[in-house]
């Protein structure tokens, strides 16, 4: 009899064991939700101009998705012209946002949309045109790792009229660090960033920054405008790495051409000298040097005389490795390797000029101009 108690007894305590586990399953079981839920936006009809520009002028918002365990969501907008939302390349063209980590709304002034609009998806300025904007939820294995669940998308369509502006570029402003106080970095200060004249993960720049002088200044860290990642010292003086400790430039101070790559997570620097060349100098690479003010972050160079019709390039170091020219809209554009492109700037009249190179705004906003004297 005490066996067959005990037997019993056994049994029934598997029972319970196996129950348990079976509860504990059905309570860890990640269920992917049939659709998303609520997703909206404050208006669906927009005209954008400058007065705009400052303005929150449309919000995103829409329900959390549940999955019946606790698990990381993440969430980005796709923008993107309808035309090519369908097909085998379907919003491959996307322009992407992410959201802050499990956020449900998302707001954007009207200099953010109209930039993304006319720069990243070429819409035409003034004319009303449809805009889909898609949400795509995510579920991220603990370690950061996307996990098996698909993605999950709802789409809504905005009718815009944006308007010719400004292009505004992604940007790595400068903060200083230590003591050194730099401008905030929402001003994207002009001399104190680099830009992704791309849109993509390189950027470039002109920086002087007497502070960042090496082991003994104060450095500085870069934020991206974009996320306001900070990037910062990687393994090496030409590697980054994400909130690490203060940059330097090396050699310091100089005036020099900075360039990032995000992917890749490397920096560099390079010591530039400008020298201004052309048929009035018989295109010396030496003779006519520019000077850098680091009161109006420019180079410039005076008392030149230029004849109508001549020709002038902006160079660095003595070589055309660094040189400027313009395009075919008198643009000024980088023109050597690889592509060794633009066309030599012309001189609108004879004069004696100040001639003035601007490289502080960034890659993609770099300008020149020549001021007649007297």
């Amino acid at each position: 009899m005490k066996t067959i108690f005990s037997r019993l007894m056994y049994m029934a305590l598997l029972f319970s064991l196996f129950s348990a586990c079976e509860k504990d399953m059905e309570k860890s079981l990640l269920i992917s939700p049939s659709a998303l839920s609520g997703f909206k936006s404050n208006t669906q009809t927009l005209i954008l101009s400058e007065e705009t520009d400052a303005r929150n002028v449309v919000s995103f918002e829409f329900k959390a998705p549940e999955y019946g365990v606790s698990v990381v969501r993440s969430y980005s907008l796709q923008f993107d012209l309808p035309a090519d939302t369908s097909g085998q390349n379907a919003w491959g063209k996307a322009v992407t946002i992410k959201l802050a980590l499990d956020s449900t709304r998302k707001t954007l002034t009207g200099k953010e949309l109209n930039s993304m609009l006319v720069n990243q998806l070429a819409m035409p300025a003034g004319t009303a045109g449809k805009v889909a904007v898609r949400l795509k939820a995510e579920v991220n294995q603990s370690t950061g790792a996307a996990a098996t669940v698909a993605p999950m998308y709802s789409t809504l369509v905005l009718t815009v009229t944006p308007y010719e502006a400004i292009v505004i570029y992604p940007a790595l402003v400068v903060k200083g660090g230590n003591s050194w106080i730099t401008p905030a970095v929402e001003e994207r200060a002009n001399g104190y960033l680099l830009t992704s004249s791309g849109f993509n993960s390189k950027y470039e720049g002109y920086l002087y920054l007497p502070n960042a002088d090496g082991w003994g200044g104060d450095g500085f860290t870069l934020i991206s405008s974009a996320d306001q990642k900070q990037y910062g010292w990687g393994s090496s003086a030409t590697t980054l790495a994400l909130g690490n400790g203060n940059l330097w430039l090396t050699p310091a101070p100089n005036y020099m051409k900075v360039t990032a790559d995000l992917d890749a997570m490397t920096i560099s620097y390079t010591p530039v000298q400008f020298f201004l060349t052309g048929d009035f100098n018989g295109w010396s690479t030496s003779a006519t040097p520019m000077a850098y003010d680091p009161a109006t972050k420019k180079l410039s160079v005076s008392n030149v005389s230029l004849s109508s019709g001549g020709s002038l390039v902006f160079i660095a170091n003595g070589s055309y490795d660094i040189s400027y020219k313009v395009d075919a809209d008198g643009k000024l554009v980088f023109a050597g390797p690889p592509s060794w492109g633009g066309n030599n700037i012309q001189v609108p009249s004879n004069g004696v000029y100040t001639v003035v190179l601007d490289l502080s705004g960034g890659a993609g906003s770099y300008t020149y101009s020549l001021i007649k004297q007297g």
